[in-house]
């Protein structure tokens, strides 16, 4: 458990979700310098319109990640330097442990804008960080209510955020977007498979002729130059026949063949032999010849008897050659890449089946998965529709404390009668609407059709007050909520302010006297002119400077205006 220091002693977690501690604001458009430090509860500023009231709220908006621009510098300044420290909960403290970041007892936030426009900083407890990385460490930290968004109340669109936050269902609502995410990407998968299956469907006639065609030759890989080799001897058969005949006459059959002579020498020699034992070995060489010639006549003459006559066999190969040359040139350059291509229309056409077996999964998963989608966001629907009347109920509570206790206001949740997948989106199949009406008899319409600017921001406050207690403590920033509103109502919106604060912090930006008297902690806003330079100062008012404050708000500085606004601060300095 964490203990903070500063202007909040002793704020502990369980009490404190975030808390803003201290704001310093250096070279911001017209502020050279601020250091505003909060408190827990109601906090104020104050000042003359058009002093700079808002420009603490802008620099913090740029501390939660707002961008940043060059003008927001102040003239004659290098650079805008704006700070703030926060306390410390354990959802943004293991946020900065995931990046390596110490967490320490509080978050301090640095944002650095140069008047380039390039090269700014952010620094998150001393460590340099993205600009995506400061808006999700500081995502929860501050909730700020300014003009624009009490315009989105006007948009049916943020009605449903608002009643999700309520019913407390982020992460129904988290999963049915994830089963919408799914879904569209099983879709669009199937879609892929059902295109590709038609073009196979296309090519399948193509790739199945194909294949026939290569089948029916059934080249083999070394085919070619075999039968190159085959046609060669072919081509050639008659004359091979005439040489080799006339060899083996030579040799062997002719008259005076070398056998012959051979054999006529080898009788001489064995003569020779009888008289001189030293020519024995001229005579097995004379016979070893003898028989060497005879064997090389007797190859010739089975050579020769082994050459074709029919010259069907070469018809045969030069047709088969023709035919393998063919499918070479349309799918080679050679055989072997024929017979690769076929191996490939066998997967191509085996791809045409797994693909229906794809397709048949990807169509059970579509169908499981929109089932599954329209029940999640079923139950969503149903956690809406039970929250939305607890929703009315107690934003009308609160509105009768803010002098809107002749209204009335429904949270109409809608959705279609069978709804299906197609209904469905990221955040389920509903319609939310705020539906107000102001006056007794007066038929609830659409908040963008009746609420004034003064309504509006009360139903805006009546909405944070009730979210408030639901979920737990926040920081809340008000700019300009009194926006439209009288000065008996005032009372009444400074009251709920101060009740909104007892559960965590809340700072608001106002022109009235009785909000401004409710809070706890007064800062006010003024411009003053040196060397002909215009500077907005801040400045946490005492309790003298306070009266003084509030009074010039009822209208002056007179006495009887210090005396009221003596008597309605009593209870604050009580």
């Amino acid at each position: 458990m964490r203990q903070h220091s500063g202007s909040c002693h002793n704020i502990k977690d369980e009490d404190l979700i975030a808390m803003l501690l201290e704001l310093s604001i250096e070279n911001f458009v017209l502020i050279e310098k601020a250091v505003l430090e909060f408190s827990s509860g109601f906090n104020v500023i104050t000042g003359e319109t058009g002093a700079g009231k808002s420009l603490a709220v802008q620099a913090l908006k740029l501390l939660l990640g707002a961008r940043a621009e060059s003008r927001l510098v102040r003239p004659g300044a290098k650079q805008a330097v704006v700070q703030a420290m926060f306390t410390l909960d354990d959802r943004t403290a293991g946020l900065l442990d995931d990046r390596g970041i110490d967490a320490g007892e509080e978050l301090i936030v640095r944002r650095i804008i140069p008047v380039s426009g390039r090269g700014g900083r952010i620094y998150l407890n001393g460590a340099l960080v993205s600009l995506a990385d400061l808006r999700e460490i500081t995502a929860d930290l501050v909730s700020i209510s300014s003009q624009h968004e009490y315009q989105t109340l006007l948009r049916q669109g943020s009605h449903r955020l608002w009643l999700d936050r309520f019913a407390g269902i982020e992460a129904e609502v988290e999963e049915t977007a994830r089963l919408h995410g799914e879904l569209g990407r099983i879709g669009t998968e199937l879609e892929r498979l059902l295109r590709e299956r038609e073009e196979l469907e296309d090519e399948r006639e193509r790739l199945g002729h194909e294949a026939e065609l290569i089948d029916s030759v059934d080249p083999a890989p070394g085919e070619v130059d075999e039968i190159e080799q085959e046609l060669a001897v072919l081509r050639s058969a008659k004359d091979l026949r005439l040489r080799g005949e006339n060899i083996y006459s030579m040799i062997y059959a002719g008259k005076g063949s070398v056998t012959e002579v051979l054999s006529e020498g080898e009788q001489e020699l064995e003569r020779m032999s009888r008289m001189d034992s030293r020519l024995e070995k001229s005579l097995e060489e004379m016979r070893s010849l003898r028989f060497q010639a005879e064997e090389l006549a007797w190859r010739m003459r089975d050579y020769v008897q082994q050459l074709p006559s029919d010259l069907t066999r070469l018809e045969q190969l030069e047709e088969r050659l023709y035919a393998i040359r063919q499918l070479e040139r349309r799918f080679g350059p050679s055989t072997r890449d024929v017979l690769d291509y076929r191996k490939e229309i066998e997967k191509r056409l085996e791809q045409a089946s797994n693909l229906s077996d794809r397709i048949s999964e990807a169509e059970t998963a579509l169908d499981d998965l929109s089932r599954r989608l329209v029940r999640q966001a079923s139950l969503v629907s149903k956690l809406r529709k039970q929250a939305a009347s607890e929703l009315a109920s107690s934003v009308l509570d609160q509105l009768k404390d803010l002098k809107l206790d002749k209204t009335s206001f429904t949270v109409n949740v809608s959705c279609p009668e069978e709804p299906d997948a197609s209904d469905t989106g990221p955040a389920g199949f509903d319609t939310v609407n705020f539906l107000f009406s102001a006056n007794i008899g007066q038929k609830e319409a659409p908040l963008s059709r009746i609420a004034s600017g003064g309504e509006l921001s009360r139903v805006m406050l009546a909405l944070k007050a009730v979210l408030a207690r639901k979920s737990g403590i926040e920081t809340v920033i008000f700019d300009e909520l009194d926006s439209g509103i009288s000065g008996e109502v005032a009372d009444m919106v400074g009251a709920k302010l101060a009740k909104l604060a007892e559960r965590g912090q809340v700072i608001a930006i106002t022109h009235y006297p009785q909000i401004a008297a409710a809070a706890k902690l007064h800062i006010a806003v003024m411009k003053k002119v040196e060397n002909g330079l215009t500077t907005t100062v801040m400045k946490k008012l005492e309790e003298e400077e306070r009266i003084d404050e509030i009074a010039r708000m009822l209208g002056g500085g007179t006495e009887d205006a210090r005396a009221w606004a003596a008597r309605l601060l009593g209870p604050v300095f009580r």
